[in-house]
């Protein structure tokens, strides 16, 4: 009898602490996904609407120089290549010029004139000095003098406007500093100062533009100055945020769309032209705040928007909440959430799978 009192209670004892089903399935967070796990706070925020726009990126015009050659002549040389930095000032081309060999035989004569009146004036000094000749005879003199130097000086400065030191051959530099983005000349090919094409564009791309497209039914939402965010398909995880200083005022006629102009800093070049880009104006509603989560946040299942609100490793709680509005960017929380609460809002969907088996 006292064998079996004993049995039963060892089996009582052992039934007392074995851990219950519910222990057994509580959730812990581990600590390679508490790593990876990204929390919010849920905060008070101005309600922001939003437009998606399509567009691309541009050179910025006012820092776009178009090259044309300064006279007529063939190509000698080509010093850059499409799509070569250039420093302001660098030769981009050789040309061999009829014109400028004409400019320099002119130099030639001129300094020649020089020489000659000089030692006229000279002579005519030593003749007035001695009484031979009049002071009017020196005057003539030293006007002549005078304007030998002047045609000097002035063919002088024509060819310093070429850049010409010696010969027929002058460059054509570049005024700005940038990257070469149009090259319309070859090698031999004659030049001529008729053309109204430039033989080099240079462009610039420390800043850029993004031209945006504005459908007929937003242009009335769309003002100067808006916010924006700007992404690109080479670049998914970066935003580029700026504002719209310009819309222009004429419709294309084929797409039918007002652009949008926003000026971007690029200081590290990311952006090239013609990348596509995505455009997020924000419009402020107003002085309206509400409770405010990141998108990425709710769970949509059963009909009803969750969120997975973090107390502790060991306390995460999936909660229904009541949705007001929404944008790419936010959701605003009509009720369900309490400001200062924090919600999970990388791999939620995982642990909401685990919470709720």
């Amino acid at each position: 009898m006292k064998s079996i009192y004993i049995l039963f209670v060892l089996v009582l004892v052992t039934s007392c602490h074995r851990p219950s089903e519910s222990e057994d399935k509580r959730f812990i967070l581990t600590s390679t996904m508490k790593k990876e796990m990204k929390l919010n706070e849920v905060r008070l925020l101005p309600v922001e609407n939003e437009l998606i726009l399509n567009g691309k990126i541009t050179f910025n015009e006012e820092k776009v120089a178009r090259v044309f050659p300064l006279t007529g002549g063939f190509v000698k040389e080509l010093k850059v290549e499409l799509g070569d930095f250039v420093e302001r000032g660098q030769p981009l081309a050789l040309v061999r010029s009829p014109e400028i060999a004409g400019f320099t035989k002119e130099e030639i004569e001129a300094m020649a004139q020089v020489k000659v009146s000089e030692k006229k004036l000279s002579v005519a000094e030593e003749l007035y000095k001695a009484g031979i000749i009049s002071e009017m005879e020196l005057y003539e003199s030293r006007k002549e003098f005078e304007k030998a130097s002047g045609e000097f000086s002035r063919i002088q400065d024509v060819l310093d406007m070429y850049s010409v030191s010696n010969g027929a051959v002058y460059p054509i530099k570049s005024p700005v500093s940038g990257y070469v983005i149009k090259k319309d000349i070859t090698l031999n090919m004659e030049l001529r100062t008729e053309d109204i094409s430039p033989a080099f564009v240079v462009g610039s791309l420390s800043e850029v533009w993004v031209l945006a497209d504005i459908y007929e039914t937003d242009i009335s939402k769309i003002r100067v100055g808006d916010k924006v965010e700007v992404k690109t398909i080479a670049y998914p995880n970066q935003v580029f945020t700026g504002r719209i200083d310009k819309v222009f005022n004429l419709l294309d006629p084929e797409s039918k769309t007002l652009k949008a102009r926003i000026m971007l800093p690029n200081p590290y070049l990311l952006l090239k032209p013609e990348m596509f880009a995505s455009v997020r104006v924000v419009i402020q509603g107003g002085s309206q705040q509400m409770l405010a989560i990141p998108s990425e946040s709710i769970v949509f299942d059963k009909n009803q928007s969750h969120v997975l609100v973090y107390h502790s490793d060991q306390n995460i709680e999936t909660r229904v909440i009541e949705v007001d509005s929404e944008n790419s960017k936010y959701t605003y929380i009509k009720s369900g959430l309490k400001a200062g609460e924090r919600v999970i809002t990388s791999h939620q969907l995982l642990i909401y799978d685990a919470l709720n088996d």
